[in-house]
């Protein structure tokens, strides 16, 4: 049971983080190449579906592992922790559009070292 949460909780993480990556990489190169920009909204929504899904999966799981968890090493109730704070600043990024560019970037990059802190907490005892 705990090595398939252990595996949920990875893959969670991993989608989250790729969509994140891969959004930040592209999302400049749309803008330049769809003036409409009906077509970055359709990926913009498409990403941001996979994203939020795979985030409540590495949370969940996440705080099922927490609870799970006897050994007194643990650094669960951290991790768990950065992640809520993460989706904390994504969802101020995500749903608070009358910010500056200077403050989307600030939290697009305050969101990209939560999650590879909340990566490197969830496997450092794995």
């Amino acid at each position: 049971m705990l090595n398939v949460l252990h595996f949920l909780h990875i893959l969670g993480l991993a989608i989250w983080l790729g969509s994140m990556v891969l959004w930040a990489v592209f999302a400049p190169q749309l803008y330049k190449i769809d003036p409409t920009k009906k077509t970055t909204d359709a990926l913009r929504g498409y990403f941001s579906s996979v994203s939020w899904v795979s985030y409540f999966l590495a949370l969940l799981t996440g705080i099922t592992l927490y609870f799970l968890n006897e050994s007194t090493t643990s650094n669960w109730y951290i991790e768990v922790s950065v992640l809520g704070l993460a989706g904390i600043v994504i969802a101020l990024h995500s749903y608070a559009t009358k910010l500056s560019a200077a403050v989307r970037g600030a939290f697009n990059g305050i969101m990209l070292l939560l999650a590879l802190v909340v990566v490197y907490l969830a496997t450092i005892y794995i």
